[in-house]
């Protein structure tokens, strides 16, 4: 078979492969290609996805591992829209994935770094899985110094800079605004982390980031029963004014051993509510955006 025929088939294969209907099928297709090319990175990224979503770590990074260090021996620049590059960031951003949630952060922050590097324009999760990783490895000063050296941050961002100032500071005026500000940025994500709800069967694009948002968020938070219960009992009470949360939620939480707290912060958010509608900083037509009635409330001094 000539070589344009065989570049034919692999690329069919692999057209085949990306939109498989099972994994099984998937993986025999990306197998068929590597006996044709065995370099052909998208089929060894296809094997990747696979092993991971199957659990199998190492046979994840394993492939990763093959096609970051076959782009970087083929070049030592990548130019941008060059299909070696978009290549070599998938992987990356997969091995800092991979290495991450399988407590290799120490790795897994060195990859992330390097990924960053190479994505200037930062469309990659490299941002959030510094973050992520610098949590893990108790480095709460150098996550407070990467926030202070950026403009813009992520919710993922934003839930890094609150766990740092409670763990350095306890609970301050600035530990609690930054926990409201983090919750803000993203109000449904903390429900999926806290297992309040469940995953949707089809998430749309909106549920969908805020999974992502909960799972690179739920470890670092689940570190320790205080982190956990600070942010919670915020969560809980700004969920049940939003409406988020049932009464018959609350009738359950609140017969356990923290029900008369969360009760009492509750009914100050209420209270905080009901004093800025006296004063007017509330406004009949601001009750069609209740999420910002109560992190106004929540802010509330």
């Amino acid at each position: 078979m000539s070589k344009g025929k065989i570049n034919d088939e692999v690329k069919l294969l692999l057209d085949r492969a990306n939109s498989a209907d099972s994994d099984e099928e998937a993986e025999s297709l990306a197998l068929k290609v590597l006996e044709m090319d065995p370099s052909n990175g998208e089929a060894k990224l296809v094997l990747a996805d696979i092993a991971i979503t199957n659990g199998d770590m190492e046979t994840n990074r394993y492939y990763l591992d093959q096609i970051i260090k076959s782009c970087e021996e083929k070049s030592t620049g990548y130019q941008r829209d060059d299909q070696s590059e978009d290549l070599y960031i998938s992987a990356l951003e997969r091995m800092a994935f991979s290495l991450s949630f399988d407590d290799h952060y120490e790795e897994a922050l060195s990859v992330a770094q390097k990924l960053l590097e190479i994505d200037v324009d930062e469309k990659t999760t490299a941002k959030d899985m510094i973050y992520r990783s610098l949590l893990m490895l108790n480095r709460h000063r150098d996550v407070l110094e990467l926030i202070c050296s950026e403009r813009t941050h992520s919710p993922v961002a934003l839930h890094a800079k609150a766990i740092a100032l409670y763990v350095l500071d306890g609970i301050s005026w600035n530990s609690y605004e930054a926990l409201i500000d983090a919750i803000e940025s993203d109000p449904d994500a903390p429900f999926y982390a806290l297992g309040i709800w469940e995953e949707p069967e089809e998430p749309d694009e909106s549920e969908t980031d805020s999974l992502l948002t909960a799972l690179y968020i739920v470890e670092p938070w689940l570190q320790s029963d205080d982190l956990m219960n600070w942010l919670s009992h915020v969560v809980i009470i700004f969920g049940f004014l939003t409406e988020r949360l049932s009464e018959e939620f609350m009738d359950v939480l609140t017969s356990g051993e923290d029900g008369d707290l969360i009760r009492e912060k509750l009914e100050t958010t209420r209270a905080r509510i009901d004093k800025m509608m006296s004063m007017g900083i509330i406004e009949d037509q601001d009750a069609l955006n209740m999420d910002r009635i109560v992190f106004d409330a929540l802010r509330f001094r």
